[in-house]
Parts: structure tokens; sequence; C-alpha cells
């Protein structure tokens, strides 16, 4: 319990930074490794993930024998992230902000010409079919993301995009199909899973790439607030 305290005054110290650890903590599926004045490394289940916050030269120290042979890092200090991913043999995406809805009340969707639905495992091949990053865990990956929870957008009564919680509790798998885009469905889905994930105790939170303009605006317009800082996952090259 006095680690789980430690951790949890810690991260609140930046807590839009570190939602996602907050959320794995939350929902009991980390292994809490250390918490300390100086950081918090835990193990997240769910995503298969080691997720990290070192404030000095010390704690990183600390964590590193805990990474060594880890598939899946997350570091939330830019300091650190060239060590890591050259000490680990790993590579890196590119950085990315984190996004939250901080306000007390749930958003209201904005009005729209269709409707939003739960989307059952009969839809993980349509969505394989059209989400754009279906390559990095191929029909299994969408099949878990539905399970986990997935909204369909409808407009006239076809399908017209969709979106889901990654395995660490984030929003994402948000796309909308090439025919209704720039109707504002981009908008109404993002908040649709807000407001699922707030129904259901989550953080809601997604994270966006530093590089992706047009997902940061839409984050912002629909009143979420970005982090200032950024996270970044590591990975291990396959063999």
């Amino acid at each position: 319990m006095e680690a789980n305290e430690a951790a949890l005054t810690y991260l609140s110290q930046n807590k839009l930074l570190y939602l996602n650890m907050l959320e794995v903590l939350r929902r009991g599926s980390a292994e809490l490794l250390y918490a300390g004045e100086d950081g918090v490394l835990l193990y997240d289940r769910g995503a298969e993930a080691h997720m990290l916050s070192a404030r000095n030269r010390g704690a990183l120290e600390k964590f590193l024998p805990f990474l060594e042979g880890s598939d899946t890092v997350v570091g939330h200090e830019d300091w650190y992230r060239e060590e890591l991913t050259q000490r680990l043999g790993m590579w890196q995406e590119t950085p990315c902000y984190q996004a939250a809805w901080l306000a007390e009340e749930p958003p209201e969707l904005p009005p729209f010409d269709g409707e939003l639905r739960p989307l059952g495992l009969e839809w993980a091949p349509f969505i394989f079919a059209h989400y754009g990053k279906s390559d990095l865990g191929g029909l299994p990956m969408i099949e878990r993301a539905v399970q986990r929870g997935m909204l369909g957008a409808f407009v006239d009564g076809e399908p017209a995009g969709f979106a889901g919680f990654h395995s660490e509790g984030s929003i994402g798998f948000l796309e909308v199909l090439p025919p209704y885009r720039r109707r504002g469905l981009g908008e109404v889905l993002l908040l649709g899973m807000v407001r699922l994930a707030l129904e259901r105790g989550q953080y809601a939170f997604g994270q966006v790439l530093v590089d992706n303009g047009p997902s940061l605006a839409l984050q912002k317009k629909a009143g979420l607030t970005v982090s200032e800082d950024t996270l970044y996952w590591l990975f291990r090259p396959e063999s």
C-alpha cells in the first residue's frame, strides 16, 4: 500500500503526462516495480510494456536491470530517450503528446446526421480492412480492441467510421472512412469514446504523435487538454 501511495503521489505531480500510468494502476493490470520521490517503474500486463518516469540518473540506473529484455518500454522524460534506445537495442516511435478530458462533466456530443453504436466481434473484419494501421497487429489485434469496446459511427445505416481503446487504455483506432470525412465525425467518435471511458470509470485520454497536426487540432477542438511534455514508445525489433 505504501508503494502504491508513493506512486500516486509522484504521478499526480504531472497528472496529464502520466495518465497512462495512472490508468493501469487504477485498473489493477500493472505490477508496481518501484515507487519513490525519484521516479516510478511499473509493468503493465495488458500492454505487455514497462512504463517509467525517472527524475535523475540514480533512478534510471535502478530501472535499467528491469528493462533488459523488455519488448516494449514507455518513457516519459526525453533526457534518457536516446540512451534507452541504444542500450536496450530498441527502435523508437515518434514522441507523442498526451491529451485528456479533464472537465468534471462528460462532454455533449455535437449534433450529426447519424448515430453511434457499440461494435461487436462481427465487425472486426470490416475494421481490419479499413483501419490504416492494421498491419501492426493483424486481425487478432482488432478483435482484442473490439472486446475492449469500440464505437461505430453510422450514417444512413452505413458504417462511416469507428474508434476504440488501445491495450493500456488510451483512446485510439479512430478512423473515418473517406466518403464521410470533413463532416465532423472524427470529433463525434472521439467524444463518444470519452463518454464511454468516463462511464466505465476510466481516465479518458489519448496519445497523439507530435507531428500529427490534424489529430492535435481535433483534440483541442473537442475540448481535450494536450500535455506540454511528451512521452514515447520504444519497441524491440522483431527477429
